[in-house]
């Protein structure tokens, strides 16, 4: 008889599945299954209701319809008996908050609430809170040390506190008929399992909360809103769990509709972006992870605490225990090289993609590869969704220079591309300017395996190698691990004491390495000088692209 960790992935637009034996480490079936309803925005999909710019929710259905169908497939496709499945991981896009009932009924499917938009779960880019994250962070700054201290400085929009208040301003009858928000991190082990737990992960990078010293105190939550005063207590309650610890069981009817059965364990749940160490096989201090899909979470570990502006967040077991997860991100990445995909590339680029049996972002990838760097006279910044570091500001958003009548396509796409690691290296440069050591540089994530060139742009631009384990769904493996970790902690012999031993049998060791060269780095090294100046100027004073946006 057979040993099976279950890992499920709740990305953007879909759920990933993998079934890994925990005798051998092998892959025994993965799956993946879209979101019928994907990301809903510009208006709701069941009736005719307009949603505001910037907003975007999803269907909390779509998500158990997912990890069922996933689940059965990944038992007919490893030809694995239900009882063999020992443990449940999970990871989710962070921070997606949805407000819910005490037996896990997501307000938006009670027909009272079905049409109001604030009742349906906010997808980790839904920021129409910013006003709201303004508002807190404005309050924060000056009566607080712990914003400082511990996320940065600044306030995200897409934060649990901002979602929250957007709920008790807007729609404070659904705020009242809430009796918890959920994180979906924390939602779907609630499904799982019928328990209310919190991923102190989690946590420590959303939500204000730091180990050792909780929530924010009563007093606070009152000067940003009345309403908000006890909502620690009682909307945001439950059992804070650290990453790898067993959360319950999988209740009689979530294990027939997965096909398994009520002895399979689940673990609390994980962050899409900090569960990539345990899915990369990464757990030693010094290690920076860029997991690159359609935004791109830097997730740092370090043995130390070392605050320092510009960060989102230090969280202590951020990633996994023992270490600081340090977290710094883009808000897009792929979403920008869609974007130009499908409005900024003539109809005859498809047509040569098509012919070539390529994608157009393959085509335009294979155009752009041939570019030298510092030749386009072009540079351009990646605020198309905002930025998240280092400046935490929404208000801003994309721009490119030097265009001309000569620019081609495929120079604008090389420059979008060159942007988006010209802000990581932003970032890592922020970080090591500030005391924190990089010492390597993972890189994970679709764009990460599919695309070499942009990998190889990576290590040419920040002048450092960039490996990149050779991992398919890398969080599914880490949702995996953290699953087998938490059977062992059960103590009954079976699943693994420590998240290093986990991944020692499960997450193959198999990698790329980038190697920068050393003229590339010399060009890319003044493209970059003119990235910071525009960087400077339209960040430091946002007026500009502020008024533009209203």
């Amino acid at each position: 008889m057979g040993s099976y960790a279950f890992g499920f992935d709740f990305g953007t637009l879909s759920c990933r599945g993998i079934a890994i034996d925990l005798e051998t480490g092998q892959v025994a079936a993965t799956a993946e299954e879209k979101y019928a309803h994907g990301v809903i925005n510009g208006k709701m999909y069941h009736a005719d209701i307009p949603l505001q710019k910037d907003w975007n929710l999803q269907d909390p259905m779509d998500w158990l319809f997912c990890i069922c169908q996933i689940s059965k497939r990944m038992l007919k496709d490893g030809n694995i008996r239900p009882e063999e499945v020992k443990s449940i991981g999970t990871d989710f896009t962070s921070c997606t908050l949805l407000p819910v009932k005490k037996d896990g009924t997501p307000l938006c499917e009670l027909a009272e609430f079905r049409d109001k938009p604030n009742a349906w779960p906010k997808l980790w880019k839904h920021h129409g809170a910013q006003k709201y994250a303004e508002e807190i962070e404005a309050y924060a700054k000056e009566h607080t040390t712990w914003l400082k201290d511990y996320f940065g400085g600044a306030v995200s929009s897409e934060w649990v506190f901002p979602k929250l208040l957007q709920v008790l301003r807007e729609n404070p009858e659904i705020y009242d008929a809430a009796d918890y928000f959920m994180e979906a991190v924390d939602y779907i082990v609630m499904a799982l399992t019928g328990r209310v737990t919190r991923c102190s992960a989690a946590l420590g990078v959303n939500c204000f909360w730091v180990k050792g010293q909780g929530y924010p105190d009563p007093e606070f939550l009152k000067a940003i809103d009345p309403g908000l005063t006890d909502v620690t207590e009682t909307k945001l309650a439950g059992e804070i769990l650290t990453v790898g610890d067993p959360a319950g069981h999988l209740t009689e009817d979530m294990a027939a509709r997965m096909g398994l059965t009520t002895e399979a364990v689940v673990a609390a749940g994980h962050s899409d972006g900090a569960v990539a160490g345990c899915g990369a096989g990464v757990t030693e201090s010094g290690s920076m992870i860029l997991v690159m899909g359609t935004s791109t979470c830097h997730q740092m570990m370090y043995k130390d605490y070392h605050a320092f502006e510009g960060l989102c967040s230090i969280a202590a077991d951020g990633m996994v225990p023992g270490l600081y997860g340090y977290e710094s991100g883009q808000p897009a990445t792929g979403d920008i090289f869609q974007w130009f995909a499908d409005t900024g590339v003539p109809e005859r680029y498809y047509r040569e993609a098509e012919e070539k049996k390529q994608s157009i972002l393959q085509y335009l990838g294979e155009l752009a590869a041939k570019i030298e760097p510092g030749t386009t006279g072009l540079v351009a910044l990646d605020w198309f969704n905002g930025n998240r570091s280092i400046l935490s500001n929404y208000n801003l958003s994309g721009l490119i220079v030097g265009l001309t009548l000569d620019t081609r396509t495929e120079e604008i796409y090389r420059t979008l591309v060159e942007a988006n690691i010209f802000g990581s290296k932003r970032i890592l440069d922020n970080y090591e300017e500030n005391g924190v050591p990089i010492s390597y540089i993972y890189a994970v994530g679709g764009i990460a395996r599919k695309s070499p060139w942009i990998m190889q742009m990576c290590a040419d631009a920040f002048g450092k190698e960039v490996i990149v384990p050779l991992v398919d769904n890398v969080p599914a493996h880490g949702a995996a691990v953290c699953g087998a970790v938490a059977l062992g902690k059960e103590g009954k012999g079976e699943g693994f004491a420590t998240f290093k031993e986990a991944t020692e049998v499960m997450i193959p060791k198999d990698r790329q390495v980038y190697r920068p060269d050393a003229e590339k780095t010399k060009a890319y090294a003044k493209v970059y000088e003119a990235y910071k100046k525009l960087y400077d100027m339209f960040g430091k004073d946002d007026s500009f692209m502020k008024n533009l946006r209203k």
